[in-house]
């Protein structure tokens, strides 16, 4: 069993309250009125919170922190409903107006950046913004617009819109090496982000480069060392060429971090059964098909069960010494 599906990188409500600086009161707000929807329930691939199987995406990150920075603004949350509202009647196919739009208060005047312009938002005119001219004599002169400039935007924005291509381009084959250069580019703007480093090493593992795929799993160990996933893609980098205890020590630090990931368990009681620790091996089986009983794999670990001879649970000291030997783990 392997890791193929793609990775998107997810945060635990109490990292989310940290990292975007709020209180719980102000995120549950955000929650009820729509603007932050985050997951309910997650792919098995995904490392769970110990604080429940809500999990918030990049860009729920980017949009909790445009809402903290239009409330810092002196914005009344009845104009930012509003100023929501207006935008998704206005652009109907965009999927998140805080993310794809660039929105601006000026004193208590509210600005949205789009397709090079910058439009009012809850009436859709188009402002100009003007220089003032020096007046000479009695002559007042016309105002001149200036040349409207866009904002640049930082550099992990531009990393998550690039992870998010990558995403995209990863579901067809023929499109295969643009999510690659989507990946690498993403992370040359945002080194920290562990989703592309991830993804790039599950595409390079599938082709069977196993070098890169271990150097972008080594990047992400580094970017989040407590990130059960990449431990279990490396035991499976170290697995595919046979390093044995290798693979056995990530699969093991993969459980120890999360007890509740299925595919650990899986991966592991096959190696057990490599190694010739059939005890250990029936362990992981039944905590395989106990966490996820109803996989595609749960009826290969009931198989593996019910083949596994009862006689390695049988007390050492009634076994032959070379048998001892054998079952020793």
């Amino acid at each position: 069993m392997s890791s193929t599906a793609p990775v998107e990188e997810r945060f635990s409500r109490r990292q989310v309250l940290r990292i975007v600086k709020i209180s719980e009161r102000q995120l549950s707000a955000w929650e009820r009125q729509g603007f932050v929807q985050p997951s309910a329930t997650l792919p098995t691939k995904i490392n769970r919170s110990e604080e429940g199987n809500f999990r918030y995406s990049f860009s729920d990150l980017v949009t909790m922190k445009k809402l903290r920075q239009l409330r810092q603004s002196g914005i009344l949350p009845s104009r930012i409903r509003s100023l929501y509202a207006a935008l998704k009647a206005r652009l109907p196919k965009m999927g998140n107006p805080w993310t794809e739009l660039q929105v601006h208060a000026d004193g208590k005047r509210l600005a949205v950046h789009f397709q090079g312009t910058i439009m009012e938002p809850l009436t859709g005119q188009l402002l100009l913004e003007y220089a003032p001219q020096k007046a000479q004599g009695n002559i007042r002169p016309l105002k001149q617009t200036r040349p409207l400039r866009r904002s640049v935007e930082p550099a992990w924005v531009r990393a998550e819109r690039l992870f998010q291509a990558g995403l995209r381009y990863e579901e067809h084959q023929d499109t295969l090496p643009k999510a690659i250069r989507a990946y690498q580019k993403a992370i040359e703007l945002n080194p920290h982000a562990v989703g592309p480093h991830i993804n790039l090493g599950t595409i390079y593992y599938k082709l069977r480069l196993l070098e890169e795929a271990e150097n972008c799993y080594r990047a992400a160990l580094a970017a989040d060392p407590g990130y059960a996933l990449v431990y279990f893609n490396l035991g499976n980098v170290y697995d595919e060429n046979d390093q044995w205890e290798e693979a056995r020590r990530h699969y093991e630090q993969a459980i120890r971090l999360d007890s509740n990931y299925p595919d650990p368990h899986y991966n592991l009681a096959l190696l057990y059964e490599k190694l010739g620790l059939h005890g250990k091996a029936r362990q992981q089986w039944v905590t395989y098909v106990k966490l996820d009983p109803y996989s595609q794999w749960a009826a290969t670990a009931r198989q593996q069960i019910e083949k596994t001879s009862l006689q390695v649970l049988v007390p050492q000291k009634n076994l032959p010494a070379q048998t001892r030997n054998q079952n020793r783990s």
